[in-house]
């Protein structure tokens, strides 16, 4: 190794060592887990940190923009449940058993996906032909890409987006921060996953937060009506959650945007979709010029200018 690389090396090594000794502590203490055998601890906390991210909940009104947008460079998404059969996201999340959502989700290595943990074990299903679903061969943790998480069924507007766990609502006999029993949610998982990945911006899409019987979600699916009934009146929950979260989220730098066309959440600040992905695309939207990245460019003889 000549001299220079020698002084390159040292001074890495110098600049980090410094890095870590003047490192702030975590914002929280929240872990990420591999599959087994091993269950390693991971930290991703700040992965992301200072950027935007699309969260595409499963509303009719995702399919209202031209999702294709979010295909250009610097965007970065993340899908709840069946919402990644509509556009394929960089990062995904669910709460409830992983048998309800779709396996070529499952089975796909360029989605990130964070799952409970209790859900770990848990059997996948298969569309047969005729539309019943069977056992699929494969468990959760045998899909490639998935991290885990610790899920609390208590919420508390105060705590949120700190702590060691990740809450998803309450149980349905004790009441939250709030007074609000049950109401659990897998968009509380992903805001709080989001926050905790580094995001400081996060642009909903598919938050509707209304269900009929002719606008159920934004793919194929049958409600019967008391599930309906359900869904909307945990809309409402959380639309009261949302409103005490806000002094929390702006404690943390933390901001919520609502792309969502004719959302029923008037909770958050909104912003047109064309907007939003203008702006989170901005820092990798410039044009890219290749030559010169490995020799200095030549300069131009005089012929070759004029041209």
């Amino acid at each position: 190794m000549g001299g220079a690389a020698v002084r390159e090396n040292q001074s890495d090594i110098t600049a980090l060592q410094a890095g870590l000794k003047a490192r702030k502590p975590a914002r929280d203490g929240l872990r990420l887990y591999t599959a087994p055998p091993t269950f390693e601890s991971v930290s991703l906390n700040g992965f992301y940190r200072g950027r935007s991210a699309f969260l595409m909940l499963s509303g009719p009104s995702l399919t209202q923009v031209d999702l294709s947008l979010l295909d250009a460079r610097g965007i970065v998404t993340m899908a709840v449940n069946n919402a990644w059969s509509v556009q394929r996201p960089t990062l995904w999340t669910c709460v409830d058993d992983p048998g309800r959502f779709i396996d070529v989700g499952w089975k796909d290595p360029g989605i990130l996906k964070f799952v409970p943990t209790c859900m770990w074990d848990k059997r996948l299903k298969v569309m047969n032909p005729d539309g019943t679903l069977r056992n699929s061969a494969f468990k959760v943790h045998q899909m490639p890409g998935v991290l885990f998480f610790r899920r609390s069924d208590h919420f508390d507007h105060e705590r949120f987006l700190t702590g060691d766990t990740i809450s998803w609502g309450n149980d349905a006999k004790n009441p939250d921060s709030l007074g609000i029993t049950g109401k659990r949610s897998v968009m509380l998982v992903a805001l709080r996953l989001l926050h905790y990945l580094g995001f400081s911006t996060v642009y909903l899409l598919g938050c509707d937060f209304k269900m009929d019987a002719e606008r159920k979600y934004a793919f194929d699916e049958h409600r019967a009506q008391n599930a309906i009934r359900h869904n909307n009146v945990l809309y409402d929950s959380l639309s009261k959650r949302f409103e005490a979260l806000k002094p929390h989220f702006e404690k943390h730098r933390f901001r919520v945007v609502n792309c969502s066309p004719g959302s029923a959440l008037e909770v958050f600040e909104k912003m047109a979709f064309e907007d939003a992905v203008k702006a989170a695309a901005s820092e990798c939207g410039k044009p890219i010029r290749t030559n010169g990245w490995y020799e200095p460019n030549p300069t131009p003889t005089p012929q070759e200018a004029a041209r």
